[in-house]
């Protein structure tokens, strides 16, 4: 059989097929190198280590093992399968051009994994047709694609055994040598060459089939591949450079606004308002959505019924983009439609009209429902960065349209007058050591410790319990530690999770310009919120000082000796994961460590906890807000942890306290199960050392 006709066939393939795909992902291009500048080419190093784990290695979709399993196997597949397809490609050109030097290893390795990922297309549709997850939309679109590589896996097959069995049936001895030698390492093919050699078809026909699969195969590639930028499986090809070029700086840490002052002076729009706004990384991750719906179900706002789904906050963010994509493009970067008309190319009526800001489409009561636990990005496969944008929107909202809840307006206010949010007096901020012995600043030559109390920690009654624990571990482990007292002013978290980015840095600039003033370098704090964003925002400001929270240090009190505890009674304990020392820091083993350390006590573990866990509700500034819409998250959060069967609930946090102890109120079990941080419960079984006073210590 003559294969000379391939070559222009081929040609006149790749000319279209690759000529429709670069003009489809140039325009692409256009839109993504329209976005506003932003820097991740640093920290190489990193970037690789991130693409390996998480790009190649799909660590994260083993969070769900059995559809992780069949996702990794099929990505794999396909970077097993590229030799095959260029293989292919060639052989359009140089029929039975074989794979120089690795044929005979890469053959076997090809087969298995064609079969293998055909099992697992297999395994996908058989999920998404019988088991249906809630988390998974129905898609035509999706099942075409699964039939498109489920037909490349097919194709491959019938190609090798249609085409090498016609010859081996042939009675030609050279043509039966010459299929024999291609397909000896071939497993799969080297079995259905044999079948089909012996079936009795027409050796003709067989062949004739085996280029008809040929041909599919090569089609089925060319038009998948332009049916990707096109779709949601544009993940196909962004999603390792979106893994690449991911954020490497904190997790914790919001991005950073520059001369924010000047803008407002200059009356600038701030934030995430239209197209224009968003930078080009943003972009890639718009892009990058695989629809899968895992942040959507692990979302705290939207299981419990809230408008809030950030799958579909990046979907609508996503669609507008795509819809002001000739704009963009006639405009040579993302100017405002006004801009446009300004230009002579359309008036200022039709570039109006043309395309709506994209704040316009949005929810706002979806942007306030945010807690900003980050669950969203931690469980997002190809690492989408959802809160960033959600906040640069409430930047927008707050800064440039002055719209928000009563409750913000009244927070940030009392933030800017009192230096807290609930507006309490200045003065009474050091009340909670009254009569304790606690040393300030002021009076105590270098201590190693600035303790920051925090505001809860300051005006909260229940907070200022877990104040003076922590206050007295610290004594009886002999650190020597001193308060800012009165003078103590609120580190800022409130003011930017509810998008006052110009109130954050005017606060958190004062503190470090107090705290240098100081010479402090090393501070503890009982709060997850101050210590995310002293040790990681703070850096934004050139305020870098060493943070450490008092669950990481009190484990390493004891471990050190310098904390001596006493047996007590069994109890059973369940432990609460804050969201930002956590998900935002990494923090999960070390207040556990301290648990463990007390005698007699169980820790419980329930399935929501670490990476996994649920917010209490009470992050992205939603502690000072009311919760109006579906269920209250503190309440199914505390329904999760009785779960266990506890009888204490432990947290790290005077925010998660003040959640968790009203959702076990709500839940009628206060007679039964106690709210304890881990300064409690270690300050309960202290042993105390003789020079420490008794009158010093009390609670």
């Amino acid at each position: 059989m003559s294969y000379a006709y391939r070559l222009p066939v081929v040609l006149v393939l790749l000319i279209v097929g690759l000529g429709l795909f670069a003009r489809t992902v140039y325009g692409r291009f256009l839109v993504l190198k329209a976005g506003k500048p932003e820097t991740r080419w640093d920290l190489v190093e990193n970037r690789v280590r991130a693409l390996l784990e998480v790009g190649l290695g799909q660590v994260k979709m083993f969070k769900e093992p059995a559809s992780g399993l069949l996702h990794a196997l099929t990505f794999w597949g396909f970077v097993v399968l590229g030799a095959r397809t260029t293989q292919l490609f060639v052989q359009g050109f140089i029929p039975d051009w074989p794979l120089p030097f690795i044929e005979s290893v890469y053959a076997p390795i090809k087969d298995v994994t064609a079969l293998v990922v055909l099992v697992s297309i297999l395994g996908f549709f058989y999920r998404r047709l019988v088991v249906k997850p809630k988390r998974i939309a129905y898609s035509g679109e999706a099942l075409l694609i699964l039939g498109f590589i489920a037909g490349l896996m097919v194709t491959e097959f019938l190609f090798e055994g249609l085409h090498f069995g016609g010859l081996m049936a042939s009675g030609n001895p050279d043509a039966i040598a010459q299929a024999t030698e291609h397909v000896a390492h071939a497993p799969i093919g080297s079995t259905l060459a044999a079948w089909f050699a012996t079936s009795g078809l027409n050796p003709v026909l067989m062949q004739g089939l085996g280029e008809v699969n040929f041909w599919l195969h090569l089609v089925i590639v060319l038009t998948f591949m332009n049916l990707l930028p096109l779709s949601k499986h544009f993940h196909v090809i962004t999603s390792l450079p979106n893994v690449f070029l991911s954020k490497l700086e904190p997790k914790g840490a919001l991005s950073f606004v520059p001369d924010i002052e000047k803008s407002l002076e200059e009356e600038k729009p701030l934030g995430l308002s239209r197209t224009e706004d968003l930078s080009w990384k943003q972009i890639l991750d718009l892009y990058t959505c695989t629809e899968c719906g895992r942040c959507e179900v692990n979302c705290p706002a939207w299981t419990t019924g809230k408008p809030l789904n950030p799958k579909m906050i990046i979907l609508d963010i996503r669609d507008h983009v795509y819809a002001d994509q000739a704009r963009i493009i006639a405009a040579g970067k993302a100017v405002p439609t006004a801009q446009l008309a300004i230009s002579g190319d359309v008036s200022a009526e039709e570039a109006a009209a043309a395309m709506p800001a994209l704040i316009a489409q949005v929810n706002t009561d979806a942007i306030w429902s945010c807690t900003t636990c980050r669950s969203c990005s931690e469980q997002c496969p190809v690492m989408i960065e959802h809160v960033d944008k959600i906040i640069d929107i409430r930047r927008h909202l707050v800064m440039t349209r002055n719209e928000f809840p009563k409750e913000v307006g009244a927070t940030l206010k009392n933030l800017e007058s009192k230096s807290n949010p609930w507006g309490m007096a200045s003065g009474k901020r050091f009340d909670w050591a009254k009569d304790q012995g606690i040393p300030t600043l002021a009076d105590t030559e270098n201590p190693e410790y600035l303790f920051y109390v925090g505001c809860a920690g300051s005006f909260d009654d229940r907070a200022k319990e877990i104040t003076l624990a922590t206050a007295k571990i610290l004594k009886a482990a002999g650190v020597r530690f001193a308060v800012m007292g009165k003078k103590e002013k609120c580190c800022g978290d409130p003011a930017r999770r509810m998008g006052n980015e110009y109130l954050f840095q005017t606060m958190a600039q004062e503190n470090i310009d107090t705290w240098k003033e100081a010479n402090v370098t090393k501070i503890v704090t009982n709060c997850p919120h101050c210590y995310n964003t002293i040790k990681n925002e703070y850096k934004q400001l050139s305020g870098d000082f060493e943070i450490v929270h008092h669950s990481e240090l009190i484990p390493q009190l004891v471990a050190d000796g310098r904390v001596k505890l006493s047996a007590g009674e069994a109890q059973r304990v369940v432990f609460h994961d804050s969201c930002y020392m956590g998900r935002h820091n990494d923090v999960y083993e070390e207040p556990r460590e301290a648990l463990k350390a007390i005698k007699g006590i169980e820790l419980l573990e329930i399935e929501r906890s670490e990476k996994l866990g649920m917010c209490c509700g009470a992050g992205g500034a939603r502690m000072f807000m009311e919760e109006k819409i579906g269920s209250r998250i503190n309440n199914v959060r505390v329904e999760q942890l009785l779960e266990a069967n506890p009888q204490i609930i432990a947290s790290s946090c005077p925010f998660c306290m003040t959640m968790l102890s009203d959702g076990v109120g709500a839940a009628d079990k206060k007679d039964s199960v106690k709210t304890k941080d881990i300064a409690e419960l270690i300050a309960d079984r202290l042993i105390l050392p003789v020079e420490v006073a008794p009158e010093e210590t009390a609670q």
